[in-house]
């Protein structure tokens, strides 16, 4: 079955899809009980000299960096499926799509990048669709194997439940996924829908091109540990590379979970979790979860906001593309 260029769009659902209320739902009851326990910690301590605040301003340049090999990522896997995207509607539209997921539920940039890729690429939507997921193939496998070497080979104890519950988790989704993939190879027309789709997450498996895609997720990981070591820094909570895998690491593998928009409350419990387990005080995670909102949200929203009014048509086509 062909994967057509564009679609005509389908009637809008009224009251939003079912996953935007429960990540909704997930997001007011965990920042309801993030909020709580703030309340009863001793006021956060935020940068008090030229030092932390260089320590911000590194984080900020570092998670810049670190979504420019994003998007040099997704430009390789849109490339690897026959794709012709311009390098630079590639990196904006990564911007774009981590703006999105700041202010839509339901991972909603994903939509956005695949809507506004499509046409741009000459590609499928479906096609563009499965790059996302080979990204989050690639994000996941090498999470999951640094969550459980990083906190519970090396740092013992720490984080030594969240490990087992990781595991399990892990070991439902895989065999899920085995069991889809059976019941789809059974039809035959369900295995063209999905064919595009698929497309660029089997390709993982040639040797060099899986590889070299490792090789940049490792990357990006290895700056977004840096990210997280830096606003640590910036509040006064010093961290070793290890102890930065580990909390990037497990607030990750949280923000998984269906949420509402930025991973509200489900990314700051995990933070707040791992600084408590790492030995910080209440005071010190909450100024980290503060600091790290500053970080990782403020600055890609405000320039995909940018790039979506100046190159894109703006927030209506944004609307447009969630429904």
């Amino acid at each position: 079955m062909a994967d057509p260029v564009t679609t005509a769009p389908g009637p809008r659902r009224r009251g939003g899809s079912a996953a935007s209320w429960i990540g909704l739902a997930v997001s007011v009851l965990a920042v309801a009980g993030v909020v709580w326990w703030a309340s009863m910690q001793a006021p956060p301590r935020l940068p008090q000299d030229g030092g932390e605040w260089l320590a911000a301003l590194g984080a900020v340049l570092l998670y810049g960096l670190a979504t420019l090999v994003r998007g040099e990522r997704w430009h390789r896997l849109l490339t690897d499926e026959g794709a012709t995207p311009s390098r630079r509607d590639t990196h904006a539209l990564n911007a774009v799509g981590y703006m999105a997921n700041n202010l839509l539920p339901a991972r909603a940039g994903d939509a956005v990048r695949v809507v506004l890729m499509a046409p741009r690429a000459a590609a499928g939507l479906r096609t563009v669709a499965g790059t996302l997921l080979a990204e989050r193939v690639l994000d996941v496998g090498l999470l999951v194997l640094l969550f459980v070497v990083v906190g519970y080979g090396l740092l013992g104890e720490v984080g030594g439940d969240e490990v087992e519950i990781v595991l399990l988790a892990g070991a439902g989704l895989a065999a899920a996924a085995g069991l889809v993939y059976l019941l789809v190879r059974r039809h035959e027309r369900a295995m063209g829908f999905l064919a595009p789709i698929a497309s660029a997450t089997l390709g993982l498996r040639r040797a060099h091109h899986g590889l070299r895609l490792l090789g940049i997720t490792i990357v990006i990981w290895a700056l977004e540990a840096s990210v997280w070591m830096a606003t640590g820094a910036a509040v006064g909570f010093g961290m070793t590379p290890i102890e930065g895998i580990y909390i990037v690491a497990l607030a990750s593998i949280f923000a998984m979970i269906p949420s509402g928009p930025a991973y509200a409350g489900t990314q700051d419990a995990a933070a707040i979790i791992g600084i408590k387990a790492l030995g910080g005080t209440g005071a010190q995670a909450v100024a980290y979860v503060v600091m790290l909102r500053f970080v990782i949200v403020l600055p890609i929203t405000i320039v995909g906001l940018v790039l979506l009014i100046t190159r894109y048509g703006g927030l209506g086509r944004l609307r447009t593309a969630r429904a």
